[in-house]
Protein backbone atom coordinates (compact mmCIF):
# COMPACT_ATOMS: atom_id res chain seq x y z
CA UNK A 1 0.00 0.00 0.00
CA UNK A 2 0.76 3.54 -0.73
CA UNK A 3 0.35 6.57 1.86
CA UNK A 4 -0.33 10.21 0.75
CA UNK A 5 -0.68 12.27 3.72
CA UNK A 6 -1.16 15.90 3.33
CA UNK A 7 -1.95 18.95 6.33
CA UNK A 8 -5.44 19.89 4.93
CA UNK A 9 -8.10 18.21 3.28
CA UNK A 10 -7.65 20.32 0.36
CA UNK A 11 -4.04 18.95 0.22
CA UNK A 12 -5.37 15.70 -0.81
CA UNK A 13 -8.60 16.05 -2.05
CA UNK A 14 -7.24 15.20 -5.86
CA UNK A 15 -6.42 11.76 -4.69
CA UNK A 16 -9.68 11.10 -2.84
CA UNK A 17 -11.58 12.29 -6.03
CA UNK A 18 -9.63 9.75 -8.47
CA UNK A 19 -9.84 6.60 -6.30
CA UNK A 20 -11.81 3.69 -6.80
CA UNK A 21 -13.61 0.88 -4.38
CA UNK A 22 -12.96 3.30 -1.90
CA UNK A 23 -13.79 3.34 2.06
CA UNK A 24 -13.61 5.45 4.87
CA UNK A 25 -12.56 4.52 8.25
CA UNK A 26 -11.40 7.17 11.47
CA UNK A 27 -8.42 6.33 13.37
CA UNK A 28 -8.11 6.96 16.95
CA UNK A 29 -11.85 8.29 16.93
CA UNK A 30 -10.79 11.33 15.19
CA UNK A 31 -8.76 11.28 11.90
CA UNK A 32 -10.38 10.21 8.83
CA UNK A 33 -8.80 8.24 6.72
CA UNK A 34 -9.89 7.11 2.84
CA UNK A 35 -8.29 3.71 1.99
CA UNK A 36 -8.87 2.00 -1.99
CA UNK A 37 -7.16 2.35 -5.12
CA UNK A 38 -5.12 4.05 -7.74
CA UNK A 39 -4.94 1.81 -10.82
CA UNK A 40 -3.98 -1.14 -9.35
CA UNK A 41 -2.29 0.18 -6.01
CA UNK A 42 -3.78 -0.17 -3.21
CA UNK A 43 -4.00 3.80 -1.38
CA UNK A 44 -4.30 5.22 1.62
CA UNK A 45 -5.56 9.17 2.03
CA UNK A 46 -4.62 10.57 5.06
CA UNK A 47 -5.81 14.52 5.46
CA UNK A 48 -5.58 17.13 8.36
CA UNK A 49 -2.70 16.20 9.70
CA UNK A 50 -1.37 19.87 11.54
CA UNK A 51 2.47 19.15 13.01
CA UNK A 52 4.99 16.82 12.77
CA UNK A 53 3.85 15.77 16.14
CA UNK A 54 0.74 14.28 14.79
CA UNK A 55 2.21 13.17 11.45
CA UNK A 56 4.89 11.38 12.98
CA UNK A 57 2.01 8.97 15.22
CA UNK A 58 -0.62 8.69 12.68
CA UNK A 59 2.43 7.67 9.84
CA UNK A 60 3.54 4.65 12.04
CA UNK A 61 0.75 3.39 13.40
CA UNK A 62 -0.56 3.09 9.20
CA UNK A 63 2.53 2.36 8.09
CA UNK A 64 2.70 -0.80 10.38
CA UNK A 65 -0.91 -1.59 10.14
CA UNK A 66 -1.35 -1.54 6.61
CA UNK A 67 1.89 -2.28 5.37
CA UNK A 68 2.66 0.67 3.94
CA UNK A 69 5.87 0.85 1.22
CA UNK A 70 5.93 4.64 0.40
CA UNK A 71 4.60 7.22 1.54
CA UNK A 72 4.05 10.95 -0.02
CA UNK A 73 3.66 14.12 1.95
CA UNK A 74 2.15 16.61 -0.19
CA UNK A 75 0.66 20.34 0.36
CA UNK A 76 2.12 24.09 0.87
CA UNK A 77 5.12 24.93 2.32
CA UNK A 78 7.30 28.19 2.86
CA UNK A 79 9.96 29.78 0.90
CA UNK A 80 13.16 30.35 3.07
CA UNK A 81 15.72 30.88 0.68
CA UNK A 82 15.53 33.63 -2.17
CA UNK A 83 15.45 31.36 -5.17
CA UNK A 84 11.60 30.43 -5.13
CA UNK A 85 9.32 31.65 -6.97
CA UNK A 86 4.96 31.36 -6.07
CA UNK A 87 3.20 28.34 -7.35
CA UNK A 88 7.29 26.19 -7.30
CA UNK A 89 6.84 22.73 -6.60
CA UNK A 90 9.30 21.71 -3.76
CA UNK A 91 10.68 17.40 -3.80
CA UNK A 92 12.38 16.62 -0.72
CA UNK A 93 16.08 15.42 -1.52
CA UNK A 94 17.04 16.25 2.34
CA UNK A 95 14.60 16.74 5.42
CA UNK A 96 15.98 18.05 8.66
CA UNK A 97 14.06 18.19 12.03
CA UNK A 98 14.91 21.71 12.94
CA UNK A 99 13.60 22.02 16.73
CA UNK A 100 15.13 19.20 18.04
CA UNK A 101 17.98 20.22 20.09
CA UNK A 102 19.45 17.70 22.25
CA UNK A 103 22.97 18.50 22.15
CA UNK A 104 23.01 20.17 25.87
CA UNK A 105 22.68 16.50 27.23
CA UNK A 106 24.29 13.89 24.51
CA UNK A 107 26.82 13.99 21.55
CA UNK A 108 24.67 15.02 18.85
CA UNK A 109 23.97 16.83 15.45
CA UNK A 110 21.45 20.05 15.99
CA UNK A 111 18.00 18.20 14.69
CA UNK A 112 18.89 15.17 15.64
CA UNK A 113 17.31 12.88 17.90
CA UNK A 114 19.67 10.57 19.64
CA UNK A 115 20.01 7.01 17.99
CA UNK A 116 17.97 8.45 14.95
CA UNK A 117 19.85 9.72 11.82
CA UNK A 118 21.02 13.36 11.36
CA UNK A 119 18.90 13.76 8.83
CA UNK A 120 16.27 12.08 6.50
CA UNK A 121 17.30 11.56 2.40
CA UNK A 122 14.29 10.50 0.33
CA UNK A 123 15.31 7.23 -2.07
CA UNK A 124 16.63 8.12 -5.80
CA UNK A 125 14.98 6.21 -7.47
CA UNK A 126 11.81 7.67 -6.32
CA UNK A 127 12.53 10.79 -6.89
CA UNK A 128 13.88 10.23 -10.34
CA UNK A 129 10.42 8.69 -11.10
CA UNK A 130 8.61 12.12 -9.55
CA UNK A 131 10.40 13.83 -11.73
CA UNK A 132 9.96 12.23 -14.98
CA UNK A 133 6.41 12.47 -13.92
CA UNK A 134 6.12 16.20 -13.20
CA UNK A 135 8.23 16.71 -16.36
CA UNK A 136 4.84 15.49 -18.29
CA UNK A 137 1.96 17.07 -15.79
CA UNK A 138 3.06 20.37 -15.18
CA UNK A 139 4.40 23.79 -16.50
CA UNK A 140 5.32 24.82 -13.54
CA UNK A 141 9.06 25.02 -12.34
CA UNK A 142 10.11 22.27 -9.55
CA UNK A 143 13.44 21.61 -7.64
CA UNK A 144 15.17 19.35 -5.38
CA UNK A 145 14.96 20.81 -1.98
CA UNK A 146 16.09 20.70 1.63
CA UNK A 147 12.98 20.60 4.06
CA UNK A 148 13.36 22.10 7.25
CA UNK A 149 10.34 20.67 8.75
CA UNK A 150 9.53 21.92 12.72
CA UNK A 151 6.36 22.40 14.73
CA UNK A 152 6.23 25.99 14.10
CA UNK A 153 4.29 27.68 11.19
CA UNK A 154 6.84 30.15 10.82
CA UNK A 155 5.99 33.32 9.07
CA UNK A 156 8.65 35.63 9.86
CA UNK A 157 12.58 35.78 9.45
CA UNK A 158 13.16 37.31 12.88
CA UNK A 159 11.66 34.05 14.17
CA UNK A 160 14.13 31.84 12.40
CA UNK A 161 17.53 33.81 13.82
CA UNK A 162 18.33 30.63 16.15
CA UNK A 163 18.74 28.28 13.26
CA UNK A 164 20.18 31.03 10.76
CA UNK A 165 24.62 30.83 10.38
CA UNK A 166 25.51 33.68 7.97
CA UNK A 167 22.05 32.92 6.00
CA UNK A 168 22.67 29.50 5.78
CA UNK A 169 19.89 26.53 7.50
CA UNK A 170 21.75 23.82 8.46
CA UNK A 171 24.49 24.75 6.00
CA UNK A 172 22.18 25.09 2.93
CA UNK A 173 21.49 28.69 1.35
CA UNK A 174 19.60 27.33 -1.62
CA UNK A 175 16.55 25.98 -2.56
CA UNK A 176 15.64 25.52 1.27
CA UNK A 177 12.13 25.26 2.13
CA UNK A 178 9.76 25.07 5.65
CA UNK A 179 7.06 22.80 6.87
CA UNK A 180 5.51 21.54 9.43
CA UNK A 181 4.56 17.85 8.59
CA UNK A 182 7.67 15.94 6.56
CA UNK A 183 9.61 15.70 9.18
CA UNK A 184 7.61 13.73 11.31
CA UNK A 185 6.78 11.76 8.32
CA UNK A 186 10.36 11.08 7.77
CA UNK A 187 11.06 10.02 11.25
CA UNK A 188 8.23 7.27 11.02
CA UNK A 189 9.58 6.21 7.65
CA UNK A 190 12.73 6.04 8.95
CA UNK A 191 12.20 3.66 11.86
CA UNK A 192 9.91 1.35 9.46
CA UNK A 193 12.72 1.72 6.73
CA UNK A 194 10.40 2.78 4.28
CA UNK A 195 11.18 5.64 1.48
CA UNK A 196 9.40 8.96 1.92
CA UNK A 197 8.64 12.36 -0.44
CA UNK A 198 7.63 15.32 0.10
CA UNK A 199 6.08 16.82 -2.88
CA UNK A 200 4.99 20.47 -2.27
CA UNK A 201 3.92 24.09 -3.32
CA UNK A 202 5.56 27.12 -2.59
CA UNK A 203 2.71 29.30 -1.03
CA UNK A 204 4.04 31.20 1.40
CA UNK A 205 7.24 33.76 2.10
CA UNK A 206 9.11 34.59 5.01
CA UNK A 207 8.14 38.68 5.54
CA UNK A 208 5.19 38.92 3.63
CA UNK A 209 1.26 38.59 3.96
CA UNK A 210 -0.04 35.43 2.95
CA UNK A 211 -2.94 36.19 1.03
CA UNK A 212 -5.96 34.30 -0.81
CA UNK A 213 -4.23 35.37 -4.14
CA UNK A 214 -1.21 33.19 -2.97
CA UNK A 215 -3.48 30.35 -1.56
CA UNK A 216 -5.72 30.21 -4.68
CA UNK A 217 -2.11 29.53 -6.82
CA UNK A 218 -1.05 27.35 -4.68
CA UNK A 219 -4.50 25.46 -4.42
CA UNK A 220 -3.94 25.25 -8.52
CA UNK A 221 -0.51 23.76 -9.03
CA UNK A 222 -2.57 20.55 -6.59
CA UNK A 223 -3.89 18.94 -9.63
CA UNK A 224 -0.65 18.96 -11.31
CA UNK A 225 1.10 17.42 -7.93
CA UNK A 226 -1.99 14.86 -7.79
CA UNK A 227 -1.12 13.66 -11.28
CA UNK A 228 2.41 13.46 -11.10
CA UNK A 229 2.15 11.23 -7.96
CA UNK A 230 -0.47 9.35 -9.58
CA UNK A 231 1.71 8.75 -12.49
CA UNK A 232 4.84 7.96 -10.21
CA UNK A 233 2.45 5.34 -8.50
CA UNK A 234 2.01 3.81 -11.77
CA UNK A 235 5.19 3.39 -13.08
CA UNK A 236 6.31 2.08 -9.37
CA UNK A 237 3.50 -0.51 -10.12
CA UNK A 238 5.19 -2.09 -13.36
CA UNK A 239 8.89 -2.42 -11.17
CA UNK A 240 10.26 -3.84 -8.78
CA UNK A 241 12.21 -0.88 -7.38
CA UNK A 242 10.11 -1.15 -4.20
CA UNK A 243 10.91 -5.03 -3.69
Amino acid sequence: MIMIVGSSHDDVLYFESIMSDKRREVVFDRFPIVLGRIFNQEVLVLGQVYSNYLSSSLVLYLVQKYMVILVFSVGKATAYSKDWKLGDIAISQITYAADVDQTADIETHFGQIPLMPANYASQPDVLSYLEKSLESKTDAAYYRATYVSTNVVFTASTQLVEYDVDGKLFGKRERVVLDSTLGGVAMACSLCQIPFLGVKVIARFLDKPYTVNEYAAALSKFNDIGKAIVTTIGDIGRTDIMG
